[in-house]
């Protein structure tokens, strides 16, 4: 394999969300968090940690005790962070219960904490690295440290467990290495944008095994565009006529299907 500085990845910006495990199932690294889960916020800089160990057993041969087979008896794979927001979400994570109305919670070492699904973003500019746990539980928390000029911690291991619909604990998405596939649009906001104003377009696979290539408005290209993240660009509107103005988003795989748009 060649040398390539471009394939070196450095987690400069992330998500870690929680949601109930029936929650939506993300399908690849480049669309947004799925409906019903939310993002946890900050963590602190020492990021997430992924642990994966097993426990092995050796069988010999009575032949000089030679080991001629190692079989895996147990296997784990876990996500150690630190929150750092204080908010009923952290806060029901940490301590496996909901905040009440009145602002209070009730710290019972004896909780077993609920099952839930995680999903953990690694984002290194338009690299991400999507980690989905259809059944996670947090087994293992942190002390908690009041101290002047330390921000409030929540300190909490999750355990991923094995998962029949994914065959396995966790899985995992390289937005970079996966078939290239076309954009989709969910969205073009404020509606009635006249020549030279600014819209947000909001839709799928914006960024990942290759980059858009162009966006247009009515089959006129883009005064310009940025885009901003996978599911994010941000479009000039060229001149025209008022009217319809369907928006299409193109990259090397093909054109999105055109989203209806209506132009000042």
């Amino acid at each position: 394999m060649a040398k390539d500085t471009t394939e070196v990845r450095v987690a400069v910006d992330g998500v870690v969300a929680s949601g109930l495990t029936s929650a939506t199932a993300p399908t690849n690294a480049v669309v947004a968090l799925p409906a019903g889960f939310f993002d946890l916020g900050y963590v602190n800089d020492s990021g997430v940690t992924e642990t994966t160990s097993q426990t092995v057993e050796k069988i010999k041969a009575w032949q000089k005790g030679a080991v001629v087979r190692t079989t895996v008896t147990e296997g784990e794979a876990s996500y150690k962070l630190v929150l750092i927001q204080t908010s009923r979400a952290t806060l029901a994570e940490y301590y496996g219960a909901d905040v009440a109305a009145d602002g209070s919670i009730v710290l019972n070492p004896l909780r077993e904490r609920p099952h839930r699904s995680y999903i953990i973003d690694v984002i290194d500019g338009s690299e991400v690295i999507r980690t989905y746990i259809p059944d996670g539980q947090v087994t293992e928390v942190g002390d908690q440290v009041y101290a002047a000029g330390v921000p409030i911690g929540y300190e909490v291991t999750i355990t991923a467990y094995d998962n029949a619909t994914i065959g396995g604990a966790a899985k995992k998405w390289y937005a970079t290495l996966g078939v290239a596939t076309i954009p989709t649009i969910v969205s073009v906001t404020p509606s009635g944008a006249a020549a030279g104003s600014m819209v947000k377009i909001v839709g799928t696979q914006f960024v990942g095994v290759v980059a858009v290539t162009g966006v247009k408005f009515g089959g006129v290209n883009a005064a310009s565009f940025i885009v901003d993240d996978a599911f994010t660009i941000y479009a000039t509107l060229p001149a025209g006529s008022a009217g319809s103005a369907p928006v299409i988003v193109t990259n090397a795989a093909g054109a999105s299907v055109a989203a209806a748009y209506t132009r000042a």
